[in-house]
């Protein structure tokens, strides 16, 4: 298994949403709902557009596992096998702009979840 910058940035969200609860929460209506799990939404390229499938259970994946289950999602949005059920569910998003150059957006809560993690590029320049 090939260790990205992912798997580190999941691990980070994961530990934090542990420590945090609230940011894991979704809002339903008037109501805060607590999760007891974390699924993390990830951005992910595919051939007709951005699709955002979860990775279950990610506080309890190690960076490996992290990577692999990363590398299998996004496996599924090029083929076009990805289910309704890949993409269900999340508590809590990151996109990562970076890797297309971004230096800068704004990325989009994916409702009914309450943030999202927006990852850019970065560049050496003469300050």
């Amino acid at each position: 298994v090939k260790l990205g910058f992912m798997s580190a940035f999941v691990k980070a969200a994961a530990d934090a949403l542990q420590k945090v609860p609230a940011v894991n929460a979704v809002i339903d209506g008037d109501d805060i709902i607590y999760k007891d799990y974390i699924d993390i939404s990830i951005a992910v390229a595919a051939p007709k557009g951005l699709v955002v499938p979860v990775i279950r259970d990610a506080d309890k994946l190690s960076f490996a596992g992290i990577e692999k289950t990363i590398s299998m999602l996004g496996q599924k949005a090029r083929d076009g096998t990805m289910s309704i059920d890949d993409m269900a569910g999340g508590t809590f998003s990151i996109t990562n702009g970076g890797v297309f150059g971004s230096l800068l957006s704004t990325p989009i809560i994916n409702p009914p979840q309450s943030a999202i993690l927006g990852m850019h590029a970065t560049n050496q320049r003469p300050m």
